[in-house]
């Protein structure tokens, strides 16, 4: 059987199965090297894609692609899960939440059901880029974009990380920097969502909830998300489920926070 120590090159493009990757984040909660090796395969791999000039496709690529395309028979659309079975799973009990975030719960909504983690119950803050992080990017994103800015997030001065539970599976890494007031969120096994819904990402602070932006998931779940607007000290970052579109402020309970 191959160790889950041989397996960090494959881990940082993503290349693993769900059970191969389950035994990689075992065995870095556990290694504090293995969390350094899969942090420094990562930087490379954003390097080396930022590296290569894009190239602009043939005109008769294109034409035969198409050409492929009208003839190969198109499966039929997966089933979507119905929308209770989308709904994030119950609170995190207090005894979990520091008195920070205890206050920010009070404030935040006034239903009880609030599933915020922050750095208090994280699995691991480190400083200066050595954590898990996941490969794959949403579709609607601009890869090498997003990959440059979540470089310079990780190589700034003063970057920190954060691991945290999501609410109903999967976990959540936040990326920041103070000095360049920016923060970047990196989940795993998020559920796909309806087409009328998106996740929506908020910077919260003394109770006040602002809007960072949103973002959807494929089949896999994972995804790689740079916050929109400015980051301020003491931001706590939060992820909601949300109409399409987005809201102005939280309509649900979010399903994960993380305090910076």
């Amino acid at each position: 059987m191959t160790e889950a120590s041989d397996l960090t090159g494959a881990y940082a493009l993503n290349a693993l199965s769900p059970e191969e990757r389950e035994a990689v984040e075992a065995r870095a909660a556990q290694s504090e090297a293995t969390r350094n090796e899969l942090t420094e395969l990562q930087d490379t791999a954003n390097v080396l894609a930022l590296a290569t000039d894009p190239v602009t496709p043939s005109a008769d690529l294109r034409a035969r692609l198409m050409a492929q395309i009208a003839v190969t028979p198109q499966l039929a659309p997966l089933e979507t899960p119905a929308e209770h079975e989308l709904a994030p799973a119950g609170p995190v009990p207090a005894e979990y939440l520091s008195p920070t975030e205890l206050k920010t719960q009070s404030r935040w909504f006034s239903r009880p059901a609030l599933a915020l983690v922050s750095a208090a119950a994280a699995v691991v803050v480190l400083v200066g880029g050595g954590v898990i992080l996941s490969g794959v990017l949403t579709p609607e994103n601009n890869a090498p974009i997003v990959a440059d800015k979540l470089t310079q997030i990780r190589t700034a001065d003063d970057a920190q990380q954060a691991v945290a539970p999501v609410a109903g599976g999967g976990t959540a890494t936040l990326v920041w920097s103070g000095e360049l007031a920016s923060a970047a969120l990196l989940a795993d096994d998020l559920p796909e969502l309806p087409a009328h819904q998106v996740y929506e990402l908020w910077y919260i602070n003394e109770g006040v909830a602002r809007p960072a932006g949103t973002f959807t998931v494929d089949s896999t779940g994972d995804v790689q998300q740079v916050l929109d607007g400015d980051m301020k000290a003491g931001d706590m970052v939060g992820v909601t489920i949300e109409p399409l579109g987005g809201s102005e402020t939280p309509t649900t309970d979010p399903i994960v926070g993380i305090q910076a």
